[in-house]
């Protein structure tokens, strides 16, 4: 049986305070250059800035983020080195942060790897915190990893239950300002996920009951 493997979830009006609280030397915030423009970057770079944290942004991330873009944000993650890695925005910066973590921490290895069967040995460099501006993907607490193989033209369903975030905030204000468009499509999307747990061969009688709430 697949049991739930769950980070410490910072939930509220606010939440964003915790980052004040984080303890270490450096952070990799991995985000796309458009939540940079909208000013979110620079939320996060002020409650890093009161926990005494030196802050490095890879906002390079794409939607349906390449391997070619991860392999680059490892690739700063390696000059950087950083004891904090941090997810900020929807489904594709979280992945491409878990994947730019996996990879930091494991140079050995290929995006395409990266697979439930081996052990990662995550956490001897550095933790993942992710922070959520859409309310759809719920990557912020799951430790899926979708990557685009730009050259092979397809999508791979990549994953570790070690590459779980350590702390997901999720503040509603980072969310507030998403579009109509954009908040009726995660919507929909949180949706299918509910119905696709409901359905799929790994639900339980615990997911069945969260599946059906939803």
């Amino acid at each position: 049986m697949w049991y739930f493997v769950s980070p410490e979830i910072v939930f509220g009006e606010g939440a964003l305070d915790a980052l004040d609280e984080v303890e270490g030397r450096r952070a990799l915030v991995v985000t796309d250059a458009t939540l940079v423009q909208l000013g979110l970057m620079d939320k996060v770079q002020t409650h890093l800035d009161n926990a005494g944290i030196e802050t490095h942004v890879f906002d390079e991330v794409e939607p349906d983020p390449g391997v070619q873009t991860v392999q680059q944000g490892a690739q700063v993650a390696r000059e950087v080195e950083p004891d904090w890695i941090i997810g900020l925005g929807g489904g594709s910066p979280m992945d491409a942060a878990k994947a730019i973590w996996v990879l930091y921490e494991r140079p050995d290895l290929e995006p395409g790897e990266i697979n439930p069967f081996i052990q990662l040995r995550l956490r001897q460099k550095a933790r993942l915190i992710t922070i959520p501006t859409t309310s759809g993907t719920g990557a912020e607490v799951t430790w899926a990893i979708v990557l685009t193989d730009t050259e092979e033209q397809r999508k791979m369903g990549l994953g570790n239950r070690e590459n779980v975030a350590d702390i997901a905030i999720v503040d509603p204000a980072m969310a507030a300002g998403m579009p109509p468009r954009l908040t009726a499509d995660t919507g929909l999307d949180a949706l299918t996920h509910a119905v696709e747990g409901y359905t799929g061969t790994w639900h339980t009688d615990l997911t069945d009951g969260l599946c059906v709430s939803a």
